[in-house]
Order: structure tokens, then sequence, then C-alpha cells
């Protein structure tokens, strides 16, 4: 099998060959950045022989163009103009890797939900922040003005429902990789979650399904905390990824958690001291197998349970993708 036809075959829930294997980093300083990050890509690609490429956002985050000084000021985030450079500089990311990849591997671009936008970018005055971090700003202003926070969240999820559009029609990537947060415990209770930040998660899935059957949902959980999951059990997609570590959940047992609607991914835990980042040779091969062995005749793709850390040894992900090809 091509390595397209393998990740297909999966993504069908149909055995492949072997394994389709991805994981992926973020690019730091100027890798990050125009043709530069293009490069890094290709080159990290060439360099571990995965079967797909996740196109890092980096340095191309969705741009929130006013200041928030309390919870009210939401309601001045506006959609994005068509020839917004957030838009044509992801589609030329996309496109310039997709040139030179063509036929060889499918890609695809990563999206962030739109809470982990709002709770991430520096947009708050100091009067709003008062000493305090981003996340507990939001989460007061969650509570003080959903309406408003929630009409923000709406036109982000629109936008980026546009830019999927782009960058599968005119970037060549075969889905989006969305990146779901705000599910942490002790964050938001289930009502909140369900009543302000549901919709626009589910406006911004169901676009992108509109625009590809194959996109990836990953269940974040990049702080170490766990979430709580069933506030995303029945978001649609064609391939699960969460943090098998943090959240005690094996791919094994995610099959009985979640269903096999999706095509499970991930398994190895990204976090320093396990056998992905920190192993010897051996040590991730047998990591791996263990991972197939739970998940015996089952079709799933083997990644990390989120990002990497960008100072992995890259002979690591390449003994992964050995064993998974044994």
């Amino acid at each position: 099998m091509t390595k397209k036809e393998r990740l297909m075959a999966v993504l069908n829930h149909q055995q492949p060959d072997h394994i389709p294997v991805g994981f992926w980093f973020h690019f730091p300083g100027e890798d990050g950045i125009g043709e530069k990050c293009v490069k890094a890509h290709l080159d990290y690609y060439r360099e571990t022989d995965i079967d797909f490429v996740k196109i890092m956002s980096d340095h191309l985050g969705y741009p929130l163009r006013c200041e928030i000084g309390s919870a009210d000021d939401w309601f001045r985030v506006e959609p994005l103009p068509e020839n917004d450079p957030f838009f044509r500089d992801t589609v030329e990311r996309c496109r310039a890797i997709n040139d030179v990849l063509q036929d060889e591997c499918y890609t695809f671009y990563t999206f962030f939900s739109p809470v982990n936008i709002v709770r991430e970018r520096d947009v708050f005055t100091a009067d709003a922040l008062q000493g305090r971090n981003y996340n507990a700003v939001v989460a007061e202003h969650i509570r003080q003005n959903p309406e408003a926070i929630a009409h923000a969240m709406r036109v982000i999820a629109e936008d980026h429902v546009k830019l999927a559009e782009m960058v599968i029609r005119e970037g060549d990537c075969l889905g989006i990789y969305q990146s779901l947060q705000g599910a942490e415990h002790g964050w938001l209770t289930e009502a909140e979650y369900n009543s302000v930040v549901k919709p626009s998660d589910l406006i911004q899935i169901e676009g992108i399904n509109r625009a590809s059957r194959y996109n990836i949902l990953h269940m974040c959980s990049w702080a170490g905390t766990p979430n709580h999951l069933s506030y995303w059990k029945d978001y649609p997609c064609a391939a699960r990824n969460w943090g098998t570590g943090v959240e005690g959940l094996s791919l094994a047992q995610g099959l009985g958690f979640f269903g096999r609607d999706a095509v499970m991914l991930g398994g190895m835990d990204n976090r320093t001291g396990h056998p992905m980042v920190s192993g010897t040779r051996e040590e991730i091969r047998a990591a791996v197998r263990q991972v197939r062995s739970e998940m015996k005749d089952v079709p799933f793709i083997l990644g990390a349970d989120c990002t990497l850390p960008a100072t992995i040894d890259r002979n690591h992900i390449r003994w992964a993708v050995e064993a998974a090809r044994e």
C-alpha cells in the first residue's frame, strides 16, 4: 500500500498492510514562519518517514483584533474580511507543502477550538486582568456575560469553517485536525460548557465535516490536567485522539468509551519520562508493540497523546515508525 492508501484504509475501518503513524510538534523560532516553516515540515517528513503530515498553525493563529476590558467587549469581535492575511497565509502554507508532497501522503491542517482562542490571546487590558491569568478572566466573563463571549466564539467558529473550505479545496489538505480544550476538571461546569462553549464547538466541527469526511478530533490535555471527556463524547469525527496517559484511558479502552464510529489515534504518551520521549530504541519499540497488542485486530493510527516536545530526538519517531511496520 502507498501511504495514502494505508491511511485511507484505516479511516474507512479497513485493514491496512501495517498501522499508519503520525507524530508532530511545534516548530520553534524561525522554523515556524513562512518558507522556513514549509521547509521544516518537509524536512521532518523526510527524516522520520511518517505516513501523514499534520501542518502546524504556528504563527498563524486566529487574530483577535480588539481589546477586551470587560465581558461586554466580546461583542466587538467581528468576522474577518475574505482577503484577510489570516486566510491567505494559511492557504499558502498548506499549498506549498502539498505541492511538494503531492501523491506521497495526506496532510491535515491544525485548528484550535474557539474557547482556546479567546483564552490564549493577549487582548486583555490590565484592568480586566487584575493580576490574573487569561484563563481566570475568561471563566469570569463566561459567568458575567455568556451571550457576549458566545458571540465571539461563534464568529471565530464561522471564520474557521470558511478557512477549512479553503485549506481543503485550495490548499489540498485531506482534512482538519481539530484541537479541543476547555473541559479540564475544575474550570467550567458541564452546564456552563454545554450552554456557552459547546455551540461554537459544533458550529466549527460540523462545518469542517461538511468540507471533508476525514477530520481528526484531538481532546487536548496539554496542561497535564484531565478533561471531562464526556463533554466531547458525541462530537462527530473520522478519528479521535486524546491523552491516554493523563486521562487514564487507553486506546483499547477508548473503543468502549467512545464507540467505534471513529478510528482511534494515539497510544504513545508524549510526556517526559515515558518511552516515546525518554526511552531507548527497544523501550519505544516495546511500547508500540504493547499498543498494537491491546488493539488486537482493530485498525488504528499510531501517534502521541498530544504534541511532542520540539526538542525530541527524531530517531525516537523513526523507531516508532519502524515498530509499527514490523
